[in-house]
């Protein structure tokens, strides 16, 4: 699969998560104004499932494609992720009571995990010299790096209520 398909194949996920998170947040939005209840929290959830996905999906496929395709490759790809959702981050975030400095934070620890992580991986592709290995040993330490986020995600979530 060339380096350019990947990078679409990515922006498309990009798209579809995002859109299935718009679609999320709007009926979460009017079962909150059906309900009588504050409809900004739905906001600040969708905020953190935005970041959540996002990031573990940016350390899974930042690391393989930066093992196999080098760092360019992986850094397009892990934009591919990150960069369809901008639209329904501000969405949300002017729907949310969150501050702007945090909602700022958060986008720009994405994108600096999307341009690290291929780094690492075309390290590791380095240190590996087979690449028989170092793909599955990318993915691997994506799918590590993906399980910590989730299971750490109480630590570092950030405060939006």
């Amino acid at each position: 699969m060339s380096g350019a398909l990947q990078t679409r194949i990515a922006a498309f996920g990009g798209l579809l998560l995002a859109a299935a998170l718009a679609i999320w947040w709007l009926g979460g939005t009017r079962l909150a104004l059906d309900h009588g209840t504050e409809a900004s929290r739905v906001a600040a959830d969708t905020l953190q499932v935005l970041w959540l996905t996002r990031g573990m999906a940016v350390a899974l496929l930042a690391l393989r494609v930066g093992t196999l395709r080098g760092w360019r490759s992986g850094a397009m790809a892990a934009l591919g992720i990150v960069a369809p959702a901008w639209p329904l981050v501000v969405l949300a975030a002017s729907a949310s009571t969150a501050p702007w400095l945090i909602l700022a934070l958060a986008e720009l620890l994405l994108m600096a995990a999307a341009l690290l992580l291929p780094l690492l991986g075309l390290g590791l592709r380095r240190v590996v010299k087979k690449v028989e290995l170092a793909e599955p040993a990318g993915t691997l330490l994506g799918v590590a790096v993906l399980a910590a986020l989730w299971f750490t995600r109480g630590a570092w979530a950030l405060p939006l209520s």
